[in-house]
């Protein structure tokens, strides 16, 4: 009797034209989105035919394949992002004048716990010209405005030149080394070609 069912449910599926596994009716579709096509020609009629949906071409199912589909853009826009002069990090137009403020006082906290003489003054917003007629800021010269005001936070380390965040300055300076005569020979040595 089990015999019976299942060659009964076997009689109902519908072979997919891309790979010939079979499904029911309903689920082929489903499947023929991400069911990549073999490299046969496109339009290719399969020899099936379901008695529910018609014939099976590689295009899809003839009554079931009736969307217009839109070509879509190649081209992926990212969404407007404007560069904290704090942090230098990137920031949505809506969320960097939530963002400033925090960071700001995030900074003069850190600031407040760093010795002396790694202190810093508060960092000014940057201002940038108007660029046209009607008033309005270019985006990319704010951008470049405030990442140039983010990196004047940065502190050189005084053995190696490299530029840190203050408080990570103080992290590096435990295993910055000041190089010997022989390393700065080895690496004169090793960029002569």
């Amino acid at each position: 009797m089990n015999e019976a069912a299942w060659q009964t449910a076997q009689a109902n599926l519908v072979p997919c034209q891309n790979c010939g596994r079979t499904f029911l009716p309903d689920r082929l579709p489903i499947h023929q989105r991400a069911c990549q096509p073999k490299s046969r020609g496109k339009g290719t009629p399969l020899k099936m035919n379901s008695p529910h949906l018609g014939p099976v071409t590689s295009k899809g199912l003839q009554q079931t394949q009736t969307k217009p589909k839109t070509p879509k853009s190649t081209v992926i826009r990212r969404p407007p992002t404007i560069v904290c002069y704090i942090c230098g990090r990137e920031f949505g137009t809506k969320s960097i004048s939530i963002h400033e403020p925090q960071c700001l006082k995030k900074w003069q906290i850190e600031n407040d716990n760093l010795p002396k003489h790694l202190r810093r003054p508060v960092p000014k917003k940057p201002e940038v010209r108007k660029i046209d007629g009607t008033g309005d800021y270019s985006v990319d010269a704010m951008n470049e405005a405030a990442w140039e005001a983010s990196q004047q936070n940065l502190v050189p380390c005084h053995i190696c030149g490299r530029t840190f965040l203050p408080d990570r300055l103080i992290i590096h300076q435990r295993s910055c080394k000041p190089k010997t005569a022989k390393t700065l020979q080895r690496l004169t040595r090793d960029k002569t070609f």
